[in-house]
């Protein structure tokens, strides 16, 4: 075989992987579902209204990080909010189920600040002793230091599930208490609601914190 014959070998099939990616990638931004949005309080956290993803779409998502992201996200939303249904055998399935592919997903997307948050409410459902709830958090913190959408709902974690154990996250959650006391307004109530379903730990934490930033706000914590 001389030169030219390999060359053009090696070029064909160069073209075929690139045309399966392209039809692959095509397939599952055709089917895929818009992009679940993360619910801006603990209480609202829901299962996303678009069903179940269809066994194909998850067999060719791994083409695009994005879309794969998606669906992680979904179906983590979808185990969170089944705890309030099913059999203790069955939740205890869907939600490793669910953190393997929130995992494997992290594993090619760390960037996805909406997906360590996910995790780490899994696994405060399913351990909210196990180290990776802190690690998780931690991630959720370094990924998206200021999205506002995602302070409440990383506060209430923090300070239900006594993660504040940890001096580097307790920083962290001290900063975002800062930012929703002094320069969100609207986020202070995300503050009291917090404390009201806050672990012992958490609610002196959160005094701590409030006294230390605001202690006009104080009273209106306490209720």
């Amino acid at each position: 075989m001389n030169s030219f014959s390999a060359l053009r070998i090696v070029l064909v099939a160069f073209a075929s992987i690139l045309g399966c990616y392209a039809f692959a990638s095509a397939m599952a931004e055709l089917g895929s579902f818009a992009p679940p949005t993360f619910p801006s309080e603990p209480a609202k956290i829901s299962s996303p209204s678009t069903g179940e993803v269809p066994g194909w779409l998850e067999t060719v998502s791994p083409f695009r990080s994005d879309l794969e992201a998606n669906y992680a996200l979904i179906a983590a939303l979808q185990a969170i909010q089944s705890t309030k249904q099913g059999s203790a055998t069955g939740l205890r399935a869907e939600n490793a189920r669910a953190r393997a592919r929130v995992r494997q997903t992290l594993s090619i997307a760390p960037y996805n600040a909406e997906l360590w948050l996910a995790l780490a409410l899994l696994q405060a459902q399913n351990d909210p002793h196990d180290p990776t709830l802190v690690e998780a958090l931690k991630m959720a913190y370094f990924t998206a230091p200021n999205d506002v959408r995602l302070m409440p709902v990383r506060l209430d974690t923090a300070t239900s599930f006594d993660a504040l154990g940890d001096p580097d996250l307790k920083e962290l959650v001290r900063g975002d208490i800062r930012l929703m006391v002094t320069r969100q307004p609207e986020l202070r109530s995300a503050v009291v609601s917090a404390y009201r379903r806050a672990s012992s730990l958490g609610k002196a934490f959160l005094v701590e914190a409030v006294q230390s930033i605001d202690p006009s706000f104080l009273p209106i914590l306490r209720g």
